[in-house]
Order: structure tokens, then sequence, then C-alpha cells
């Protein structure tokens, strides 16, 4: 029986994508098709379908089509494939983790701007510029002491996953805590008032009165000599003014303890 064949429009249909899009694999020999016919047709084989749809595959989880041309549709080797999409996966969390920062950056900006319109934006802006948006990347290589790296071996995928989502909630009140203090303020203020009930919020539901949790927070905490950089001079700075705020929050409601 002769191979079955496929038109470009055919290709495209039973490959969810475009006739361009198969037309420009063609033109820069990614997906080279058959031609036949005096009006030199382009045609396509099972096998064409099969390598299209490997091509938009990786092309849908980031890798470049050079990359895929060059190192995977011409690789037999598994070993090299697994690596280069481990190397794939690598940059997809960084990615995310940047966009993390981004989203991060936008919120504390907005609090801040919710908590006094009037204040000057210039200060945290020149802040943000200078971060490394994948800074809670680099605690995978904090070096805490042997009970605490303990602690963390004994978590789940899940509370591992509850540990970066509190880097981030970290960072979203630390990074509206430098925006009142670049401007001054006191946190003896409603602004003050509710940053420190969302800190007194935040330790609650972070540690969730697990004692594991409590006893992870108060080592990190013990050991912020070993943080990044970046978050080790965010905290210092901001310290005093997220303890004021907690402790008038705490004033007002009648729970502080001296």
């Amino acid at each position: 029986m002769s191979e079955k064949l496929y038109t470009v429009s055919e290709l495209a249909r039973l490959s969810g994508t475009t006739v361009r899009t198969i037309q420009y694999y063609d033109r820069i020999k990614l997906l080279v098709a058959k031609r036949t016919g005096k009006k030199d047709a382009r045609y396509y084989t099972e096998g064409d379908l099969m390598k299209l749809q490997q091509i938009l595959f990786f092309k849908r989880i980031g890798l470049p089509l050079n990359e895929i041309k060059h190192h995977i549709l011409n690789s037999n080797n598994a070993s090299d494939i697994k690596q280069i999409l481990k190397n794939q996966a690598d940059l997809l969390i960084r990615q995310e983790m940047e966009i993390r920062m981004t989203q991060t950056i936008i919120k504390a900006i907005l609090a801040s701007i919710d908590a006094d319109p009037d204040q000057n934006l210039e200060p945290i802006i020149k802040l943000v510029l200078s971060l490394n948006k994948q800074t809670v990347l680099d605690y995978a290589n904090v070096e805490f002491d042997q009970q605490t790296q303990q602690l963390f071996k004994n978590q789940s995928k899940d509370d591992y996953q509850d540990l970066i989502n509190f880097c981030w909630q970290w960072k979203l009140l630390i990074l509206e805590t430098a925006a009142y203090k670049l401007n001054n303020a006191s946190y003896k203020c409603q602004a003050g008032f509710e940053l420190g009930r969302k800190w007194d919020e935040f330790i609650k539901h972070s540690t969730d009165d697990d004692p594991k949790m409590l006893t992870a927070y108060a080592k990190g905490l013990e050991q912020s000599d070993h943080w990044p950089e970046e978050d080790l001079f965010l905290y210092n700075f901001c310290k005093d003014f997220i303890d004021g705020a907690h402790h008038y929050y705490l004033t007002k409601k009648g729970d502080a303890i001296d």
C-alpha cells in the first residue's frame, strides 16, 4: 500500500497549527515538505505529522526552534533529550520566579498607595529596580544548622509549596514596609496598624500553630545571617518598623505583652 500523504492544509488541521507556520518550518528546513507534480505542491507523510507534533510540543514548553532542529529532532540519545528538558524546566522555574517577583512588587506598591496616596513613589521604585527577581531560589543554597535542615527534609511536597508561598508573602510585606520607611512614615498610624495586622495574620497563617513550622520559622530568624544578601538587607532595614507596627496593632487590640 502506498503511504498516505497530506496537503499542507490537512497537516495544519490535524496538528492544530496554521498553514503559515508549517510553510515557515519548511523554509527554515525544520520540517521539509515533499514536492510532487508540475505545480511543485507540498505534501507531507505520517512521519512528518509525528515530527510536527514533536516540534509543536517542544515549542510549547519554550524551546527555541534552533535547539529543536539541531539538538532534539536529530538526536536519538534519550539522556541528551532528558538533560535538555531538565535545563528547560530550570529556566521555566526562573521565569516563574521573575513573574512572581514582579507581581509582588506591584502588590506592595499598590498597598502602600492605598495607605498613603500622596506618598513619594520614587524611593521605592529605585529600590525595586535594584532587586534580584530570583533571590527566592538562593534559599536552596543556604546552609542552616543540622536541626533546621532536618526539619525541611521532613516536609512533604505540599509543605515545600507552602514554604515557597511563605517566602513570597514575606517579601510582599517587607517591600510594603520598605515603602513606608523610605517615606519616613510612622508605624503609629492607620497604615502601621494595618501592616501590623497583616504581619500578625501572616505569622499565624504561615505556622498554623504547627510546632514544626513554628520551630522552623524561629530557627530561620535566628539564622538570618545565612539568608541571601538581598533579603538580609531588606529584613534589617525593615525590622524595627515591622516590630513597632506589630506591637502597635496588638496594643490597639489589647493583646500586647510588654
